[in-house]
């Protein structure tokens, strides 16, 4: 049996980021992967990145998120597979309050949307909000580069390591994995994304997490009209969607609402072609030259969500802690979120950190997050 500071259930961006954290400050951490890392949720993500946010404190760490995105290579190693395009975002006339409590560095445009971009539909449209420095970029990409940090810095890294047992004593954390080898550890992390609950479950905790089923269905575009197509981040909080571009002439679309509570383990990862329909109409209602795009490479993935589409970060025992709960938005938060992770679990937490604490649920204290049913844009 071997002994580390902390173990880290989940080798997925999050998972991932913390352990790097850790790893260079010294802290002796080892990572449970049921499969291979990033081969879960974050593998499958759409890779939006964005500091438009209702809530300050996730603005301010998508931000920091966004810039360690773009100097991946020289702050971490690797590649994140950062773009730059800039983001739009459409309301309607009811977001108005919403839109001024946003964080981060954004310009609110209302009469001059029109003139800036005429291509595109805007019946019906209030308020326009520009980013400049959004983009996408590659969570698998990410989510190995803070892998190969992470054992850099001296972290143990274990796939194929399902984990069946979690024992809480006095001292320390016994992990029993699947092929029967054990392990002891001073704290555990669970950051399993959608199977967090049952493994909290084995220390007496519950929280109200779900997996939720949510598409990205992929369109290109013929190669005459790429110089009129929608060359930046678009989410059309009005119409219930949004899209970020994949390359010269294909985008990605994905949906704002929540969808059904759904089994992790037994999902379709294909969308449907009532799915796939539902989002190119909005898609070419809004910019009619995607009215000419064809059907490219889709998918459906997994969300793990909270009631209030926060992030679910904190001590759940004395020596387990959770990260999840994270709602479709967790990617462009992990660079900096790890770090939070990290001085989290060596004592020396940002205050700021408590408003997502697994306990707020129980005591009344859900957060405010998006704007109507976009709750996913936190």
């Amino acid at each position: 049996m071997g002994f580390h500071e902390v173990g880290i259930v989940g080798a997925g961006v999050h998972g991932l980021s913390a352990a790097y954290h850790l790893a260079r400050r010294g802290v002796s951490t080892v990572v449970f992967e049921r499969g291979t890392r990033a081969a879960g949720p974050t593998g499958r993500a759409s890779g939006v990145v964005r500091s438009y946010y209702t809530n300050r404190f996730l603005a301010e760490v998508a931000r920091d998120s966004t810039a360690v995105l773009a100097d991946f290579a020289d702050q971490v190693g690797g590649e994140s597979g950062y773009v730059r395009t800039g983001g739009l975002y459409l309301h309607g006339p009811d977001d108005l309050a919403d839109v001024l409590r946003t964080g981060g560095d954004h310009e609110i445009l209302t009469d001059d949307l029109a003139a800036r971009f005429s291509y595109l539909n805007l019946d019906g449209t209030a308020i326009g909000v520009w980013e400049e420095r959004a983009g996408y970029a590659d969570p698998y990409r990410t989510a190995l580069g803070y892998a190969a940090a992470a054992v850099r810095h001296g972290a143990t890294l274990l796939e194929h390591a399902a984990v069946r047992v979690v024992d809480e004593g006095p001292r320390s954390v016994r992990v029993a994995l699947a092929d029967r080898s054990r392990h002891e550890v001073g704290r555990l992390l669970v950051a399993a994304g959608p199977w967090t609950g049952p493994l909290l479950a084995q220390v007496g905790v519950t929280l109200p997490l779900t997996a939720e089923r949510h598409v990205v269905a992929g369109l290109a575009h013929p190669p005459e009209a790429a110089p009129h197509a929608v060359p930046y981040v678009l989410i059309d909080v009005q119409h219930g969607y949004y899209s970020r571009p994949a390359g010269a002439h294909r985008f990605l679309l994905g949906p704002l609402a929540p969808t059904a509570a759904t089994d992790p383990d037994d999902y379709s990862p294909d969308v449907t072609g009532a799915e796939f329909a539902w989002l190119a109409a909005r898609a070419a209602r809004r910019a009619p030259v995607r009215a000419r795009a064809a059907a490219d490479r889709s998918w459906a993935s997994l969300y793990d969500v909270s009631p209030d589409w926060q992030p679910v970060t904190g001590r759940v025992t004395d020596r387990v802690h959770v990260d999840a709960g994270t709602s479709g938005h967790g990617f462009k938060l992990a660079p900096v979120w790890g770090d939070h992770v990290a001085r989290l679990l060596t004592g020396d937490a940002d205050p700021r950190l408590e408003q997502f604490s697994p306990d707020r649920f129980a005591a009344g204290s859900a957060l405010a997050a998006g704007f109507g049913a976009a709750r996913i844009l936190g």
